[in-house]
């Protein structure tokens, strides 16, 4: 199998290794593009000579034993010898997977064969975000470790959310972090699609000054006639990777339904006894066993799991 793989190479770390990892696993012969001078200096950015990054490149391959199987060719453009020339597959990192599409394309214009898409999971540092080039110039870390404080910043002012987020991120890395937290202009009470939306949104505003932001929106979603209350989150970090979480859900008895939709919000529903109880939120309310930090909890784990599992 005829394989390609192209990038810039500056700082071969491991995500560049995971790329060309798989390149090899699956191919016969591999053609690596690497940037040229030329093309670097014509996308804006900075990078050594082309042929310190080629050094290192066919170091990791001679390490390897894939030095055989490689061409290594210098890209005089974003697009190398992919639209020209036969190859079976590509592989491309998410956050190239779209040019990768953009080329098939290219290629079915051209009446060519399109190249099976071979994408990778990101690789992560030890703070859940993608290993790049520029974060390992920019000092924030050395290989996968942390360097620099971790920037996390909340989107919402309400307590219950600010300490679980502290919580499960004190507990997954084991790293200096400093929070923040902001205030949001949100939907009085979403509802269904907005819910998402709405933690979307919110961690996008949040990630802007940040190396994460945090959302966590709740509402009602209906599912076959059954109204459930609803706790999304997203967390969206500084490369532009998003993930996303759950927490457990409950059917809402149909009295708070029939208030929400004539404009109220729960805590207004709701005949909480004390600010304690109402911190507390409608599952303690309703369960006296499980209150809205735990469940709140729960869909924070869950929002980072892809950033931590192994096996994602």
């Amino acid at each position: 199998m005829r394989v390609c793989v192209g990038g810039t190479f500056d700082i071969l770390h491991e995500g560049h290794k995971a790329l060309l990892s798989k390149a090899f696993e699956i191919g016969d012969e591999v053609f690596i593009g690497i940037s040229s001078d030329e093309l670097v200096k014509k996308l804006g950015k900075e990078a050594r000579r082309y042929e310190d990054r080629k050094k290192d490149v066919e170091e990791f391959l001679k390490e390897r034993g894939w030095l055989k199987k490689a061409k290594i060719l210098p890209l005089q453009n974003i697009y190398g010898l992919t639209i020209d020339k036969n190859f079976d597959a590509i592989v491309v990192s998410p956050e190239t997977k779209e040019r990768a599409e953009e080329i098939n394309e290219i290629r079915a214009r051209k009446s060519m064969k399109k190249m099976k898409i071979i994408c990778i999971p990101y690789v992560f540092a030890e703070d859940g975000i993608p290993i790049t080039t520029s974060r390992i110039k920019s000092g924030e870390i050395s290989g996968g470790k942390r360097i620099k404080p971790l920037k996390v910043r909340i989107a919402s002012e309400n307590e219950v959310k600010i300490e679980a987020t502290k919580e499960i991120f004190n507990e997954i890395f084991p790293i200096n972090i400093e929070y923040k937290s902001m205030k949001v202009e949100a939907k009085k009470q979403p509802m269904n699609e907005e819910i998402l939306h709405g933690a979307i949104e919110r961690a996008k505003k949040a990630c802007k000054e940040a190396d994460y932001g945090v959302g966590i929106e709740s509402g009602l979603k209906e599912e076959n006639g059954i109204y459930f209350v609803e706790q999304y989150v997203a967390i969206t970090d500084k490369t532009g990777y998003a993930t996303f979480g759950k927490s457990p859900s409950f059917q809402c008895p149909l009295w708070v339904v029939e208030e929400i939709k004539n404009g109220k919000e729960m805590k207004e529903i709701i005949p909480f006894k004390s600010k304690h109880e109402m911190k507390k939120g409608a599952i303690w309310y309703f369960s006296r066993k499980i209150d809205r930090k735990e469940i709140t909890r729960i869909a924070i784990f869950m929002a980072l799991l892809p950033r931590i599992s192994k096996s994602f």
